[in-house]
């Protein structure tokens, strides 16, 4: 099971958050807007991915490349210098079962476990992604070790925990920390 860190309140949505009434997660990352660039790959996404991770390391890196060789993004704006990792993420690391702390727009931490994979509907719309996810709770900052309260405040939009010790602790007291929610 991975744990990951996600940051809604930073990532670029300004009408989409987690919440009880939209129990999803949302990207910041995907085709970068380009939804010809959507419907190309779409085949090799639905309705599962079909590419190993390192031949979607090569199709995302691929796509990137032609996107700033058509002017449509600069490898020097926010977020697209490591959109790689983040994509390969979103699509082929993150499953059903993983645990999420969401910072959400009103700067609360909740804590959720994803369900499913990603959305087609919503990458076909606007070329990024959406996983349902279940709601085990809010979080506050007296729940956690200030190693793990810390992470929710992280510079990127999505990072997945490497730290075993993070990872025990979280496992080892998530009956915890969602019967106190």
């Amino acid at each position: 099971m991975n744990i990951w860190f996600i940051r809604m309140d930073n990532d670029g949505w300004k009408d989409l958050d987690l919440n009880e009434n939209s129990p999803y997660i949302y990207s910041a990352h995907g085709s970068c807007g380009d939804l010809e660039v959507a419907t190309k790959h779409k085949h090799l996404i639905f309705p599962e991915l079909s590419l190993s991770g390192k031949d979607l390391a090569k199709l995302v890196r691929d796509i990137k490349l032609s996107l700033v060789d058509a002017g449509k993004i600069k490898l020097e704006d926010s977020g697209k210098r490591r959109c790689d990792l983040a994509i390969r993420y979103w699509l082929s690391v993150m499953q059903a079962g993983d645990l999420v702390f969401v910072r959400t727009k009103q700067s609360k931490v909740i804590l959720c476990r994803v369900t499913g994979y990603i959305s087609e509907d919503f990458f076909m719309q606007q070329g990024c992604f959406k996983r349902p996810v279940y709601i085990l709770g809010e979080i506050t900052e007296d729940m956690l070790p200030s190693s793990i309260w810390n992470r929710t405040f992280g510079r990127k939009t999505i990072e997945r925990n490497a730290k075993k010790v993070i990872s025990s602790w979280v496992e080892s007291n998530i009956e915890a920390l969602t019967m106190s929610t």
